[in-house]
């Protein structure tokens, strides 16, 4: 399960980049669109809908990395105040709901992407762009979600057979705040410690 785990974290950080990657092309398109009308009076077609494209596949192929590393907004007022192991619980349910709403989102969209390949259909718009080659790679994120969930599920429901709650906590719980500042200053490339405590200085000794 530990292999499994740790190639999802590692296929999800992939597609996180490369979904970062797709927003900042959407930016760089509606930026241009909008110097090239405001500087050089040429207006481009098109640069909404090719954006929105791209935010929406960028958006699902980050949603897998999210999951993985928790970054997910959760409101833990009340959580914070529970037993271990009930949080555990807490956080095993919250994935299987997850799982359901995201499986639903998933067979939705492959229905629809795939109604679209199998009858072509195009945007109402002057690019007339097919619907399904935008869709697929978003579908493809969604996918790799709703792949995610589901390790995550069977490794919380093990570590919880085990009686591991810390394995449990790590793969569903709420990050704590050490580890949120701590995965903050590792994108940042500065390492995150505890400092030992100065040692006297002679006058004290």
């Amino acid at each position: 399960m530990e292999t499994a785990w740790n190639l999802t974290a590692k296929v999800s950080r992939i597609f996180a980049w490369l979904g970062g990657v797709l927003l900042l092309a959407a930016t760089i398109v509606v930026s241009a669109e909008v110097v090239s009308r405001k500087v050089l009076s040429v207006l481009f077609s098109g640069s909404d809908e090719i954006a929105a494209y791209l935010f929406a596949v960028g958006t699902s192929w980050s949603l897998a990395h999210v999951l993985v590393t928790r970054g997910h907004v959760r409101i833990d007022a009340l959580y914070l105040n529970l037993p271990a192991r009930v949080r555990a619980g807490l956080d095993l349910l919250s994935l299987l709901v997850l799982g359901l709403v995201a499986l639903a989102m998933l067979d939705r969209a492959f229905d629809l992407t795939l109604s679209n390949y199998l009858e072509w259909n195009r945007a109402n718009t002057p690019l007339r762009t097919p619907l399904s080659l935008p869709q697929a790679p978003w579908v493809f994120g969604l996918a790799l979600f709703v792949v995610s969930i589901l390790v995550a599920v069977a490794r919380t429901a093990m570590a919880l057979w085990r009686g591991d709650l810390a394995t449990a906590s790590q793969t569903a719980g709420v990050a704590s705040q050490d580890e949120e500042i701590e995965s903050e200053l590792s994108g940042l490339g500065i390492a995150f410690g505890h400092h030992p405590a100065p040692s006297p200085s002679r006058a004290e000794k």
